[in-house]
């Protein structure tokens, strides 16, 4: 009876790692063989590299556009590709983690190398190294971290406390990246490192006024296209003005008979006043569809490319492997043979007995 307890145990145990195993590949979730902690700079004949979400050229590409030459990134852990020759680096990329292909960067020689590297790609118009101005922090969370580099790949500079909001921080040399964020290097407590500055209220403010004036352009945009609308409320109006002016004239004038003032008052009316409203409407239904077909055409592109981008986070986070059929479920298989197994031992006990 101990035997059949530990046969069926041992069974168990296999079972449960085996639908572990299947779990990882049903999600797509395959870790890298080991941690890492070192940084390469891309150095492709192509000018640039993809960054996928599994150690596989046929997986889902998660960048929008290559990862151009002279970037670093941090390796965070490495996959061999035995079967095509092949060093996978998993790194991250635009807050999504993937792997890259490492035969087509270089390593860095140190930290500072591949942060010389991405201000160099940055180019001199972006990377002011004289700079001399105050700062506010300003970040949603309340704080925020000194990093030991242009960005949170190259890690929180140890030892630092946090930088509260409302803290005056002096920017020394401040950096627009490749990647469109914004940077600037700073003192905390005596030691140099590197403070998000899009997490200022400087930063807060301009891009505030930007908005602005981009509501103001609208605004004033509308204003031009409400002119027809003023134009057709004013012209009835003065016609009907014109009208009356006629009444009063006429009115006052005796030797104009009853007959005529009626008619000098009631034919100009109708006249007048069709011509002022019917002559502007075909006008405003052809701009009405001018622009619904303008904004019906800038939509439909506008949500191509959303769904896109949410289909590549979503690979880049979890990629889901479904299978086509059960049996080709390899799941499906292990679960039979191991009932099979149990059965077969409880069988060849219950004979043995």
């Amino acid at each position: 009876m101990k035997k059949l307890a530990k046969s069926l145990l041992v069974i168990a145990l296999g079972l449960f790692m085996s639908v572990n195993v299947m779990a990882d590949v049903q999600t797509g979730k395959t870790g890298p063989d080991y941690p890492t902690d070192y940084y390469m700079i891309v150095e492709s004949k192509a000018g640039g590299i993809d960054i996928y979400s599994q150690p596989d050229l046929e997986s889902t590409r998660l960048n929008d556009e290559q990862i151009p030459n002279g970037t670093a990134l941090h390796i965070e852990g490495e996959v061999e590709d035995t079967e095509n020759n092949r060093t996978w680096g998993y790194t991250e990329y635009h807050g999504m983690y993937g792997y890259a292909p490492l035969d087509e960067c270089r390593p860095a020689d140190s930290r500072k190398e591949a942060i010389d590297s991405e201000l160099y790609i940055a180019g001199k118009d972006h990377v002011n190294y004289n700079a001399d101005y105050d700062v506010n922090a300003y970040a949603e969370g309340g704080s925020q971290k000194l990093y030991q580099g242009p960005g949170t790949k190259y890690g929180e500079v140890p030892g630092v406390r946090d930088i509260e909001n409302g803290e005056t921080l002096h920017i020394t040399q401040d950096a627009e990246m490749a990647d469109g964020s914004h940077w600037g290097v700073t003192t905390v407590d005596g030691t140099e490192g590197w403070v998000d500055l899009e997490k200022t209220e400087e930063w807060k403010a301009e891009h505030l006024d930007t908005v602005e004036e981009s509501v103001d352009a609208v605004a004033e945009a509308n204003g031009d296209a409400a002119v027809p609308t003023e134009e057709m409320t004013v012209t009835p109006t003065a016609g009907a003005a014109d009208t009356a002016s006629k009444i009063q004239e006429n009115s006052a004038d005796a030797s104009i008979t009853p007959t005529e003032a009626a008619e000098a008052t009631e034919t100009p009316a109708p006249t007048e006043a069709a011509e002022a409203t019917e002559t502007p409407t075909p006008a405003i239904t052809e701009e009405t569809d001018e622009a619904e077909n303008t904004e019906k055409d800038s939509k439909e592109p506008e949500a191509e490319n959303t769904d896109a981008k949410d289909i590549r986070e979503a690979s880049g986070q979890n990629v889901k492997v479904t299978a086509s059929r059960w049996y080709q479920n390899p799941f499906t298989w292990i679960a039979v043979i191991a009932v099979l197994v149990v059965a077969g031992l409880l069988i060849y006990h219950n004979k043995k007995k």
